[in-house]
């Protein structure tokens, strides 16, 4: 295999025959369709182990546990970037899904375990509002939080969550460092997912490293091999360093987060993987019908002349272009020549499709207009039918994708993000809030250290009841409702029918009981005071009309 070939090769192209072998005859990716478009095709091929190292670093051979997400993760992850700046419907869903998985950010509800640290539940509360309030001023403020100094949690988890919808992984520090301005040390580093360096597999003493992970014996991660890159440092070429998962007192060190699909599996792969080829073909018809609208709205002149071959020559030599005057024997060089000179010489007559200009037409010449067909009457339904394959491989609906609600009932939109939601919720659980949890758990262990947190009296320290003192619920934006009315109203009935509770249904829509309790309190004393009435709920069994202007 040429140089060349290799070159193809890396970017999805076919080598050129050759005599010789080639290493690896790969089959999926960016591929010459047969009309002449590029095609994004998804197949198996036939590698054998040690094969196309020099690609994407050694891969497993087939049959070996996950080796299937290996080979490909990289592949995917280079087209989902490539195509996230040219593909509307990939830029859509990356959009969407980090939208419904964090939107704002997500909210603590901390619950210290009273039980288990030996405190009162009214201890218990109080420690729950000051580890809260604590968190919001630190998660809000990118000087203490982010270890550039630029960004809030919140964005950098939305930029974390969005690797992982595009590589497959999400991969992050928790640093410690101290910047002009922070009282704190506790730092978030987002990283790219290609400074885990996938190259590097090979047996250590006392385990093992594959793909850039370090594994002890028995299978259990011990760290990463990871490429420093230092922001705005644009030359440097590092090599991989070993950084711990843990520290030796067990502070996380490195997140590597990615939905696992498969046992032995090492590294993430892009959940839209198996959209990419329905939108590649969506963006790819698009370009069909353009290029065909374009043609469309062109037009095509010629000249058409019933004269026959004979007479047309006699009238060239003449100084009548008429025809009544014309000796015979006249080239057809000369009769080209003599329409040029009549139609578009200097002092020929010009033809003209001006509106409201007449021209002249030599004997027995017409003009005909020529227009290319319309566009196949098909390519909305097949556009939408794109739209709901790449959505629904995604883990979307339809409208996610394409944003058109116009053929969608109330009935269609709530089946529609059931099953995404539920999706985006098991999303959550698995790359969001892992990622809040090991900044909380990090950040908080430093508040209790250093005292910014008081710790309730006889409670016992923090090392020694870690995930006590860190339990917690974090709430995220609320589902997606097409009708808040119809919604709240069936929440209202399985609330009064016993189907559920408060606390959940405010926690579906992402709100946290106590703080709604609260909050409401406070408005009630407030409106109380300033002698208002407070609103009362009209589906009351005791209600009556005189109780709109009452404060009770």
């Amino acid at each position: 295999m040429s140089f060349t070939d290799k070159i193809r090769a890396l970017w999805g192209g076919n080598a050129k025959p050759n005599a010789i072998a080639p290493i690896a005859s790969p089959q999926a990716g960016i591929m010459d369709g047969t009309d002449g478009k590029p095609s994004l095709v998804w197949a198996r091929y036939d590698a054998r182990p040690f094969t196309a190292a020099y690609l994407s670093g050694w891969q497993p051979s087939f049959g070996t546990p996950g080796s299937e997400i290996s080979r490909e993760r990289s592949l995917v992850a280079s087209i989902n970037l490539d195509l996230l700046f040219s593909n509307p419907v990939v830029a859509a869903l990356v959009e969407t899904f980090a939208t419904y998985a964090i939107g704002t950010g997500l909210t603590l509800s901390s619950r210290p375990n009273a039980e288990t640290l030996g405190i009162s539940p009214e201890d218990a509360r109080a420690l729950a509002h000051q580890i809260e309030t604590a968190w919001a001023a630190w998660a809000g403020n990118a000087v203490e939080c982010d270890a550039s100094g630029r960004h809030t949690l919140h964005q950098l988890a939305t930029a974390n969550f969005k690797s992982y919808l595009l590589t497959g992984e999400a991969v992050f520090l928790v640093d410690w460092k101290r910047g002009a301005g922070a009282a704190t040390g506790t730092k978030i580093n987002l990283l790219d997912s290609r400074q885990l360096d996938q190259s590097l597999t090979r047996v250590v003493e006392g385990g093992s490293i594959t793909q850039g992970c370090q594994f002890d014996k028995s299978g259990r991660i011990e760290g990463y091999w990871i490429r420093p890159f230092v922001l705005g440092n644009v030359n440097s070429a590092p090599q991989p360093v070993f950084v711990r998962a843990r520290t030796s007192w067990g502070r996380p060190r490195v997140g590597h987060l990615f939905d696992m699909i498969a046992p032995g599996q090492v590294r993430g792969v892009s959940p839209l993987a198996a959209a990419l080829s329905s939108a590649h073909s969506k963006r790819t018809l698009q370009e069909f019908n353009l290029a065909a609208a374009l043609v469309q709205s062109m037009t095509a002149t010629t000249v058409e002349s019933d004269l026959p071959r004979d007479a047309a020559l006699r009238s060239i030599a003449t100084d009548d272009p008429l025809g009544t005057q014309a000796p015979p024997g006249v080239s057809p060089e000369a009769w080209a020549k003599a329409q040029t000179d009549y139609y578009g010489g200097d002092e020929g007559v010009k033809v003209n499709l001006q509106p409201g200009v007449i021209t002249h037409m030599m004997k027995g010449d017409k003009l005909v207009m020529h227009r290319a067909q319309a566009p196949n009457s098909t390519y909305d339904a097949f556009d939408k039918s794109l739209n709901r394959e790449a959505a629904k491989a995604a883990g979307g609906s339809y409208e996610d994708a394409s944003g058109d609600y116009s053929n969608t009932s109330f009935s269609a939109a709530r089946l529609a993000q059931e099953l995404p939601w539920r999706i985006n919720k098991r999303r959550r659980a698995a790359i969001v809030e892992p990622f809040y949890r090991a900044a909380f758990v990090a950040w908080l262990e430093e508040a209790f250290e250093t005292g910014r947190i008081k710790l309730p009296n006889g409670a016992p320290a923090f090392w020694e009841a870690s995930d006590a003192y860190a339990n917690a619920v974090w709430r995220g934006e609320g589902k997606p409702v097409a009708d808040p009315l119809k919604a709240a109203q069936a929440d209202i009935l399985e609330i009064e029918n016993g189907l559920s509770t408060l606390e959940a249904k405010l926690g579906e829509r992402g709100y946290d009981f106590e703080e709604v309790a609260a909050q409401r309190k406070a408005e009630k004393d407030q409106l109380t005071a300033a002698g208002l009435p407070y609103p009362v709920p009209k589906n009351r069994e005791d209600f009556a009309p005189e109780d709109d202007t009452s404060s009770k």
